[in-house]
């Protein structure tokens, strides 16, 4: 389910799926693609109300640098429209700040645009591009949730439940002058104007695959809203001694539902990530795991797998639930599904499926 539908009050602020690889480059250098996916399913047009918002982490604090803001206003014809801003600084962090507009005016949605700053972006409907057996993480979630281990081979033969699915996609593609050459941090959000309390309300926050359908932080042990948090959060409970320490909130949950899945299958000390015990190895896959960013420099080769070792962006072409649940369960893991149609230009995610 990556973040499909853990949203349900309004699935057009519901992210899907967040995404970061090496674009085309061009004579100037490397540049990268930031994209997010909204509305599952149907690709519902996003809430003219809302925030869709792609946060850029440039000096390795956790604390976006650059924020792409992106609103969908409908015009007196009943047109929707897509402006983004491009917040720097403190700006990026306040939701209550004005940033630069990088998009034409009415720039249109389902078009390639060409903004400031030599960036291009596209906001429209798309096919999904990511592929799930929803199955598969049914099965996770709950082991999880009963410090159980999943029997994978007894839900086969999968099959790809989004297939001729669509989303609505916000992608831009930036070039190196204004991320840097340097290891960058990526993750998208959603937000809504509650009218009642006069404040921006953080809807959802999206980086690695799953985080909030696999583990339960609202019910479990952190006691939080997940979605509402910013990603230093994601390390605050983290004990000097990880492998052996009581630990607390969102780190610790991660730690702990973890080993309780490789307590219960054996598997905590088999290759090739053998540990003494299975808090031991929840300790190491929440480290791999935490904080929800991705991580990327531009121009290398996106791919993300950190059961592998490999935690370089996340690309559209990728098992991502699968990667996401070798590191659960500590046994290599594939649903053997393959992706649909993409494009090997911008916006590089494929026209949605006819009808």
């Amino acid at each position: 389910m990556s973040h499909h539908f853990d949203y349900p009050e309004d699935e057009t602020l519901d992210i899907t799926d967040a995404y970061c690889f090496a674009g085309a480059g061009d004579r100037h250098g490397p540049r990268t693609v930031f994209g997010m996916n909204t509305s599952p399913t149907y690709g519902k047009p996003w809430n003219p109300a809302g925030y869709y918002e792609l946060k850029i982490d440039t000096d390795g604090d956790l604390v976006e640098d650059i924020t792409y803001r992106a609103t969908f206003p409908i015009g007196s014809d009943g047109t929707q429209h897509v402006q983004v801003e491009q917040l720097t600084g403190a700006a990026a962090t306040d939701r209550k700040a004005s940033g630069t507009i990088i998009t034409p005016a009415d720039a249109p949605v389902g078009e390639v645009v060409e903004c400031r700053h030599g960036i291009k972006l596209f906001a429209g409907q798309r096919r999904d591009p990511f592929y799930n057996f929803i199955p598969f993480p049914v099965a996770t979630a709950k082991a999880l949730a009963t410090g159980t281990f999943p029997d994978f081979d007894a839900l086969r033969p999968a099959h790809d439940d989004f297939a001729n699915t669509s989303v609505r996609a916000f992608v831009l593609e930036v070039p190196v002058e204004v991320t840097g050459r340097g290891r960058v941090h990526f993750w998208a959000t959603t937000a809504y104007f509650d009218t009642g309390h006069g404040t921006w309300a953080q809807l959802q926050r999206a980086a690695e695959p799953n985080m909030t359908t696999f583990f339960d932080f609202a019910h479990g042990p952190a006691h939080v809203d997940y979605n509402a948090t910013v990603p230093t959060d994601d390390l605050v409970g983290r004990p000097v001694h990880p492998a052996t320490d009581p630990a607390s909130g969102i780190w610790g949950q991660v730690r702990d539902d973890i080993a309780a899945v490789v307590e219960a299958g054996g598997t905590y000390g088999k290759g090739p990530h053998r540990f003494p015990t299975a808090r031991a190895y929840g300790a190491w896959a929440a480290d791999m795991l935490l904080p929800n960013v991705l991580t990327f420099t531009p121009g290398t080769v996106a791919h993300w797998d950190p059961w592998c070792d490999l935690r370089s962006g996340r690309g559209v072409r990728e098992d991502i639930a699968s990667n996401v649940i070798k590191m659960i369960v500590n046994e290599d893991f594939s649903s053997g599904l393959t992706p649909g149609p993409l494009l090997d230009y911008f916006p590089y995610v494929s026209p949605p499926p006819a009808g």
